[in-house]
C-alpha cells in the first residue's frame, strides 16, 4: 500500500513540474514570438509613414475590407507599446494597424478588426462600441468619420 501511494505522489508531483516547465516554455516562445512580430511591424511602418493594415499572419496588407480598431489598444504610439497591440491581435483578428495622427505628429498602432466591404453598418456599430473617431475603407482609400 506505502509503494502504491508513494508511486502516486511521485507521479502527482512530476506531472505538476512537467506542467509548470511546459508552461514556462509556452509563454516564453510566445513572448518571442510577440518580439519577433513587434519588430517586423515595426520594420514596415518605418517604410508606410502614411499608416497601413497589415495581417500579422502572412505580414500582407489587405485588399479589401473597412478596418476598425479596438478600443484595448488605443493610445499606443511606441515601439515598446507595440506588443501589447501585437499580443491583442494574436488573441483577436490577427491584424495590426498603423497611422499618424499628423495633430501631434505622433505614429499609433492599433490591434484591427476587418470587416467585409458590404458590412459598413457593422463596422460603424463596432466602431462606436470602440470609442473609434473613424474607420477605414481599404478598397477605397478612405477615412470614414463617425459622430
Amino acid at each position: 500500500m506505502k509503494t502504491r501511494l508513494f508511486i502516486l505522489l511521485l507521479s502527482i508531483i512530476l506531472c505538476c513540474v512537467l506542467q509548470t516547465s511546459c508552461t514556462t516554455n509556452s509563454n516564453l516562445a510566445q513572448k518571442g514570438e510577440v518580439e519577433a512580430v513587434s519588430d517586423r511591424i515595426w520594420t514596415y511602418s518605418q517604410s508606410h509613414p502614411d499608416g497601413f493594415t497589415i495581417d500579422i499572419r502572412t505580414m500582407t496588407e489587405p485588399t479589401e475590407g473597412i478596418a476598425v480598431s479596438y478600443s484595448a489598444t488605443q493610445g499606443r504610439h511606441s515601439r515598446k507599446n507595440l506588443n501589447r497591440v501585437v499580443r491583442h491581435a494574436m488573441r483577436h483578428d490577427g491584424y495590426v494597424g498603423g497611422w499618424l495622427d499628423t495633430t501631434d505628429s505622433l505614429y499609433y498602432f492599433d490591434s484591427t478588426r476587418l470587416f467585409p466591404e458590404d458590412s459598413l453598418d457593422a463596422a460603424i456599430k463596432f466602431g462606436l462600441k470602440n470609442e473609434q473617431k473613424a474607420i477605414y475603407s481599404i478598397k477605397d482609400g478612405k477615412e470614414i468619420k463617425l459622430n
